[in-house]
Formats: structure tokens, sequence, C-alpha cells
């Protein structure tokens, strides 16, 4: 999805069409989550704090936006994608690889999948599949979509990128070699800002230059990762689709506009966080068997607690009693004001886990359940901000 926050937003607001919009934190420590193409020509991107982009782009507009509002629209697009094939892994909530291998026959006669990318009208096949769901995307929520096509999914994921916005770019294979080569080194994957630095020191700038330095001299300089570098620049990526990929963990957490030291404020920002995590937990299906906290305070340093559980669960009471119980005992230990506090819910299972000896789980009683679910159903319908648990109110 193109600039998938910012692009629910302008379609959702007519005063925001054709104007640049941020979506994020709109304090001096707040982060960009989305920034609209309008935002993007003066510099301004995703991950770049709030302050840095206002000073590019003066004019934008920042927009706080809401999560719940984005998964319904994310889930609404995955629905779409797979109805036209069930092969589809979920990178993020506005992204994934989808494999159209086994239904390409509903879109070309006589398919041969042993050749696919040599048949007759393969090209065709492909655009024509490619159009069809990003029409079939644009009717059910009315945002555009930008589609990659190639042999694997390294080759996809950079013509993805390479249409954008609301593109289609298709790359056979056996094109992918020679078109990879005038390409900047960070298209490929693993290769982020620090090592292409490290790269231009070498003076390594494009995919051209970066396989002519060598296997040998790559491998010395960062390691056995070279050699899977080597290989995307090549253009090979043997990673299947994988339509079941295990979450390992699901967190929340958030760098502060000022230092926070009040246990009561603490307590109340901890519990609006578990809140949300419980709530995507249950949206997902799962349940957790631990809950950690993260802590940074002043200086930067990082701690963590950790707490597992005596049963899976999905209660916003249960995981918030383990959470608040985590923080008072650092609270206790430890003084002074927190820079960054998070939580995270890990060991996360879809199955219901029979206790010691065969015995029935303990079950979250019927009125906590009910609770959950109903919270859950109008913050679906109006938005995280519509309703919430009365410990967790606090002036924004």
């Amino acid at each position: 999805m193109d600039a998938f926050f910012a692009s629910v937003e302008q379609r959702d607001n007519p005063e925001l069409r054709g104007k640049p919009v941020l979506v994020g934190g709109s304090s001096r420590r707040g982060v960009v989550m989305a920034a609209s193409y309008e935002a993007r020509k003066f510099g301004c991107r995703s991950a770049m704090l709030t302050a840095q982009a206002l000073r590019l782009c003066p004019q934008a507009i920042v927009v706080k936006g809401g999560h719940g509002k984005y998964s319904a629209v994310s889930r609404q697009v995955f629905t779409v994608v797979r109805s036209f094939t069930p092969d589809v892994q979920p990178i993020s909530i506005d992204e994934a690889f989808f494999d159209l291998t086994n239904v390409m026959h509903l879109h070309a006669r006589n398919w041969n999948r042993g050749s696919a990318w040599e048949e007759k009208g393969a090209i065709e096949a492909l655009t024509a599949a490619g159009r069809r769901i990003k029409q079939a995307i644009r009717e059910a929520v009315d945002l555009p979509a930008s589609i990659g096509v190639s042999g694997n999914k390294f080759l996809a994921k950079v013509c993805s990128d390479l249409s954008k916005p609301d593109g289609l770019k298709i790359l056979p294979p056996r094109e992918a070699e020679q078109s990879l080569l005038p390409m900047p080194v960070g298209v490929i994957f693993g290769v982020g800002p620090k090592a292409q630095e490290r790269l231009r020191q070498l003076g390594v700038r494009t995919i051209a230059e970066f396989r002519a330095f060598g296997e040998d001299r790559l491998v010395s300089r960062f390691g056995e990762q070279a050699r899977d570098w080597l290989r995307l620049a090549r253009g090979e990526d043997n990673r299947p689709v994988r339509t079941s990929r295990e979450q390992k963990s699901i967190g929340k957490e958030r760098t502060f506009f000022e230092n926070i030291g009040d246990p009561e404020e603490l307590r109340a920002l901890l519990l609006s966080f578990v809140e949300d995590v419980a709530r995507s937990l249950r949206e997902d299906g799962l349940k957790a068997k631990g809950v950690t906290l993260k802590l940074r305070i002043a200086d930067f340093r990082t701690f963590s607690r950790s707490r597992a559980l005596d049963e899976p669960t999905d209660s916003t009471k249960e995981l918030w009693a383990a959470a608040w119980s985590l923080l008072q005992e650092w609270l206790r230990e430890r003084k002074g004001a927190l820079r960054l506090m998070g939580v995270s819910l890990h060991g996360l299972t879809s199955e219901t886990q029979l206790g010691l000896f065969g015995a029935t789980p303990a079950k979250t009683p019927r009125t906590e359940a009910k609770v959950d679910s109903t919270l859950d159903a109008i913050v679906q319908k109006f938005g995280r901000g519509a309703i919430r648990r009365g410990g967790s109110l606090r002036e924004e």
C-alpha cells in the first residue's frame, strides 16, 4: 500500500487531499509513522522525527492517526488479496508477498508451470492479474496500491518499490541480473544505513560496484552475511512465500515528550499500553504465555523485566496484573524518571493448552471476557479514543 496511513487519512478527510500530511506524534520527540507523497517531495519520510520533518516541510499537516482504523482497512486489503490466491505472507500491516504460481491458470490458458516466464503471453497474463488485484483493492477501500511481480521475493519487492505510487511493474527473472546493476546497494535486504556508509567509504555505491568488489573482500569486512547480499545482488532468492508465519510477540512502546517519574502517570500509561496489545492479541486469535516490560531511563540505559503466566491468556485484566506487578517491582528497585516505556506479550499461541496431568486450564471469568469483547467492539467501530478503562485516563 502507498503511504498507507497518510493515504487513509487523505481518503477520510477531504481537506487533506493533495496536501502534505504527516501521520504520527506532534511532540518534539514524536516520530513520523507515514508521510504522504506530497510531503515526501520535501524529504519527509517515515521513522523521521516529526520536528525534523516539519523543518523540511513547515506547511505539513500533522495527524495523530488511529491504529484501529488502519488495522480495519488492512484486513479488508488482505481479504481482497486472498480472494486471488491463498498463498499470502503478510510482512506488515500494509505489505505482503503473495504467490500466483498455483492460480495462474485462471489468468492464462495452457499455463506451463515449469516454464511460466517463457510462456507466450506470460507477461500479458501477469499484467492482467496485477491490474485486477489493484482494481479490486481500489474498489474495496478506495486506496492506491503498488504491485511488483517477478520470480522471487527480492525481485518482487524491488519492482514494487520502483513502481510507487499506484504502479505495477513486472521483471522477468532472466532480465533481473542486468536490471539490478545500476541500482543503489541499499535495495539489498539487510544492507542498512550503516553498511551503506561503510560501502561508500570503500567506493561502493551501486550493485554493479558491489559485485565487482569481490566476495572474499566483502566477507572479510562484513562477515558471512555478505554472501547472502551477493546472492540477492545477482537476483537470486530462494525464500518461499510462507503462509503461516509464526508470530513471536506483540508489543507497544513510547518515548516520552518529557521524562516521567510519577508512578501514577506511569501506571496510567502502562494500562493504556496493555489495553492496546491485549486487543491486538484477541484480534489475531492468540493468547500470551508471558509479559515483558522495557524501561529506559534518562541516561539511555535500558532495562527489561519479564514474567511467565500460569496459563496462556488474552485477558486484559490478567495481562495488566502481571505488567503492573513488574512495574511496581522496578519502581521499588530504582529511582529516576523514565524516558521510554514499553510492554510486549510473548510465547504467543492459538491453542488452548491443558494444565498439569490433563487438568482443564483456568478460564477467564465470563464477566471479564464480556468486558473485553464489548470494549473491542466499541473500539473497532469508533476508534481507540472512544472508550478506555478508567485507570488509563490521563491528559494528552
